[in-house]
């Protein structure tokens, strides 16, 4: 109910601003007059910083730096999944409103996070007749994906589908998508537990694990494949977590992000590997402790995921964090390094 009222309140904001066009309009929305829009973002350092000691207790994993997203936008916010280019530049986020936002990075000659140029890109997310998503229940996209070929997939809840955006633009998820077809069970996931990770894997299949229902000794609905051709599994839930996002690591394994809440002072976030699984109907991917986030880092609502390896072996893991659109929380993106042999020693 809550985040209903903020999406109206939104709505309302931009349909006076004019921001968005004709689009805002709940009762008759059509394909906004402009999108994605130019925004300025602010951003600065949070502690702690390069100059200060941090001992994750983790052997080859290094922290990189964390900012603070701001913006005067009444959209910006609750952003739930990301997406990170090649050449670590860009990045590309959705959020649980309906809408999209495209940033360029900025980093210090020792390749630590300080920074977010101000030019950003906000656009609204479109349904499959080229409308803009009317009301929250059907906006809430909670992952976001790169597609096989090319383009890219974004993963809602509630009402539980997956949508293909094709751009001829960089990052770009403006446009009318087509919907491709889901496993099988994705349509029984509780309302608001549904597909919350979603990657593409180095062999070309897409992985999905929902979020889950309350009952934390129930397992997460998993499924990997691509178009009718899909495995279901389940993804094991430990000590109150639930999964958020999930992303591509060396040697077949898998990264994911997972979240625990249970009341207010309680939240709780890590990183968890799935070694090398094995993907058949029916399996159980196993998640094992990389690193529980420590309060020495700014801990918030991270929901967000993305891997990027170079060449030299070495992956930057990012994370953002959702807002909720709330005073008391915050828009976060931060960086970790983790060096080539730091799995083998972990696991």
């Amino acid at each position: 109910m809550k985040k209903t009222i903020i999406f109206l309140i939104i709505t309302a904001c931009l349909l006076i601003s004019l921001t968005f066009g004709v689009s805002a309009k709940l009762n008759k929305p059509e394909q906004p007059k402009i999108n994605p829009i130019n925004i300025k973002l602010t951003s600065k350092q949070i502690a702690p910083l390069e100059t200060d000691h941090v001992d994750l207790n983790v052997a080859g994993l290094k922290y990189k730096g964390a900012i603070l997203l701001e913006c005067i936008h009444p959209a910006f916010g609750g952003l739930s999944d990301l997406l990170i280019s090649k050449d670590r530049k860009s990045f590309l986020a959705v959020s649980d409103m309906g809408f999209w936002l495209k940033g360029e990075m900025i980093y210090n000659d020792n390749n630590f996070l300080i920074g977010i140029k101000p030019e950003a890109k906000l656009g609204q997310l479109l349904n499959i007749e080229g409308k803009t998503l009317s009301s929250k229940y059907h906006a809430d996209a909670e992952a976001l994906s790169h597609a096989p070929g090319s383009g890219f997939l974004v993963a809602f809840e509630r009402v539980h589908r997956i949508n293909y955006f094709k751009s001829p633009h960089f990052f770009d998820l403006s446009g009318i998508p087509s919907r491709i077809n889901p496993p099988e069970h994705l349509k029984e996931q509780p309302n608001n537990g549904g597909i919350e990770s979603l990657t593409l894997l180095p062999e070309g299949r897409l992985l999905m694990i929902a979020e889950g229902d309350t009952d934390y000794e129930n397992p997460s609905y998993a499924a990997v494949g691509i178009d009718d051709n899909w495995i279901e599994m389940e993804y094991q839930r430990q000590h109150d977590y639930r999964p958020t996002s999930a992303a591509p690591l060396p040697e077949r394994n898998i990264l994911t992000l997972e979240r625990s809440y249970t009341g207010p002072g309680s939240l709780k976030i890590r990183l968890c590997i799935i070694k090398q699984p094995e993907f058949k109907s029916g399996a159980i991917l196993r998640p094992k402790q990389l690193i529980k986030i420590p309060n020495s880092l700014p801990v918030d609502n991270y929901e967000g995921l993305d891997t990027i390896t170079t060449n030299d072996g070495r992956t930057f893991i990012y994370i953002i964090s959702d807002d909720n659109y709330s005073p008391v929380q915050h828009t976060i993106l931060m960086m970790f390094e983790m060096d080539k042999s730091n799995i083998s020693n972990s696991l």
